[in-house]
Parts: C-alpha cells; structure tokens; sequence
C-alpha cells in the first residue's frame, strides 16, 4: 500500500477524487455524509501529508467498531438513566389575551415538529405506517425485530449525522433491548423525517408520539 502512494501524482489524483472516495466509504461503510470532515479541508491537509506514513487500513478493526455500535452501545444507551436537564428560561408573556395560549392549538409551535399530532386522538405516526412496514419488513426481522445494525442501514440514509441518528435510537428502543420492533422502526423513521424537515428533536419522547403497545414502557 505505501507504494502505491510513492508518486507523487498518484497522491494529487486521490485528493482530487476525495469526494468520489467519500461516497464509497459512505456506501460500504453505511456512514452518514454528515460524519464526515469537509471536503476541500480534508483536501488542503492531506497534500501537506506523506502519504508512504499511512498504515493500511485493517477490517478486522471496522469489524470491531461495528459490533460495538450495533451491541455494547445499545446496551450502555440502556444503562443511562433519564437525562435531568435544565429548563430553558425563556420569557413569557403573561395576562391577558395570552393565558393559556400554550395549551391551545394556536400556541408557538403546536401541530408542527414533535408536536404533530399532540391534538389528535390517533397515533399520527400510523398515517405513514404502510411505508415504514414495507422499510421494515425489506430489513427481514426475526421474531419481530431488526438489529441495530439492520436498523442504521436504513437509517444513515437520512444523511443526518450519527450523532443525531444516536439519539433517535434512543427514543425509539423504548423496551431498551438494543433492537426495534415495527412500531419502535416506525417511530424511528417519523423521528428522522421530523429532524430532516428541520424542526429539533426533544430531549424525551412526548406522550402522543409513544407507539399504542409501547405505553406500559414509557411509564415505567
């Protein structure tokens, strides 16, 4: 391998095609485009390297680094207990016209986002269901459930970071047993298209948005 990058040509023809390389990696490797360094920034420090210094990559490293991801994490996101966050200290304006505002439909925010949903009866994530049960059942489940790794295969195709992916699947693994079910992967996916139309999601799962079958966990 490190001769292979001996030239000196050879290195400017694999800076130029960085972008090419990054496809791939996000093809093979199932990583999201939003993981990655920018490009003409990784361009710019790689000229100034010494290409015949790199070591070559080893699998059997990416295999451990998979395994991890997909069964020591879930098992430590299972571990963590409820965040205990702060309230934001946000100024409101009290009286008058404005009391009780918040809990009406025309309140800042309501039906938009997570909040889609919140002033209706029905679970609002059943209304795509049919697409994600054709998503879910492609990944082929055993006993009613998808690994963790068959679930991210579906879900860096959002292209949001893994960051934002991590904590998606923490608020759709809610028996916490590392894998999902239909209505978990379901949740999962109305989660993903919420963030990638641009609207934040929340530190735990609202009331509304918790699967029918699922309840009995989320009041644990």
């Amino acid at each position: 391998m490190p001769s292979m990058f001996g030239k000196d040509s050879k290195k400017k023809e694999l800076i130029k095609g960085l972008n090419n390389l990054y496809a791939e990696i996000q093809r093979e490797q199932q990583i999201s485009p939003g993981d990655f360094p920018d490009l003409r920034e990784m361009q710019e420090k790689l000229a100034q390297h010494d290409f015949t210094k790199f070591h070559a990559l080893k699998p059997r490293l990416l295999e451990t680094v998979d395994r991890m991801l997909a069964e020591d994490i879930a098992q430590l996101m299972a571990m963590i207990p409820h965040e205990q966050t702060e309230q934001r200290e946000e100024a409101v304006v009290k009286g008058g016209a404005f009391d009780g505002l918040e809990q009406s439909p025309f309140g800042y925010g309501r039906g938009e986002g997570v909040d889609a949903g919140s002033l209706e009866p029905d679970w609002i994530v059943a209304r795509e269901r049919f697409k994600y049960d054709e998503l879910f059942n492609a990944l082929g489940p055993v006993d009613g459930k998808i690994s963790g790794a068959a679930a991210k295969g579906e879900m860096v195709k959002s292209k949001l970071p893994n960051s934002v992916l991590g904590k998606v699947w923490k608020l759709s693994d809610l028996d916490k047993d590392g894998m999902l079910d239909a209505d978990e992967f379901a949740l999962a996916m109305h989660l993903i298209s919420v963030k990638v139309a641009g609207h934040d999601l929340p530190l735990e799962l609202p009331e509304h948005l918790v699967p029918p079958s699922k309840r009995p966990f989320a009041a644990a």
